[in-house]
């Protein structure tokens, strides 16, 4: 293992399990970071601010599954994936016994693979179902893909892919265009929801101060 690697999952497990200056992450702030379980079905996934000498590091979370719980990506310069296993113990993280919690990567599939509307290249089945739950909520920002100007087909691809040459596998049209995903900036729910009952407060407190007026006290 590189060492921009081996100190990526030294992040990593600094969050898991805090230090000396800050507590580690529980599985109750695990699951807020996730979005659990407002954001629909596992798994529930994160992506990390970028660390130096990587190329992603995501959290997938699974609540439904007690044997995988929580498994960390990092994805490394060469667009290699890497996963590490860990479980909740109800008082901190902890590597199923006997292991290390190294994982092997699921095979990524050669071709695009269809998901929803949308294909996906270079990335595993798991990660292509988890990202396009993530569009459809509006919540993968600077994704690239290729866009089809013919059928509109979109072919979203991980950095490790190489989209060359690539043929919309819709239409059959060689010629794409390359787009990154454009976001906007999502608010809290909780915060969101705050702002429409105070709108909703003050259109209300307009429309009696109107009745007012007009039938009077």
């Amino acid at each position: 293992m590189d060492r921009d690697l081996e100190a990526a999952f030294r992040r990593v497990e600094e969050l898991l399990f805090g230090g000396p200056s800050r507590p580690g992450l529980t599985l109750y702030d695990l699951q807020r970071l996730v979005g659990y379980p407002a954001k629909g079905k596992e798994p529930y996934v994160h992506t990390l601010p970028a660390l130096p000498g990587v190329q992603a590091v995501r959290l997938y979370y699974y609540p439904e599954d007690p044997e995988l719980e929580l498994i960390v990506e990092i994805v490394d310069r060469e667009g290699k994936q890497h996963l590490r296993h860990f479980r909740w113990n109800g008082v901190t993280w902890e590597t199923p016994k006997g292991k290390k919690g190294e994982l092997k990567a699921t095979a990524v599939p050669q071709g695009p693979l269809k998901v929803g509307e949308d294909y996906f290249l270079g990335f595993a089945p798991e990660e292509a179902v988890a990202l396009e739950a993530a569009l459809r909520r509006g919540e993968a920002p600077g994704l690239k893909y290729l866009l089809c100007p013919r059928c509109r087909t979109r072919i979203f691809y991980a950095y490790a892919a190489n989209p060359q040459g690539l043929a919309c596998p819709t239409c059959g049209n060689p010629t794409l265009l390359f787009k990154t995903l454009a976001g906007e900036e999502r608010k809290d729910p909780l915060e969101a929801l705050a702002e429409e009952q105070r709108r909703l407060r003050l259109a209300l407190e307009e429309l009696l101060a109107y009745l007012k007026r007009k039938l009077g006290p």
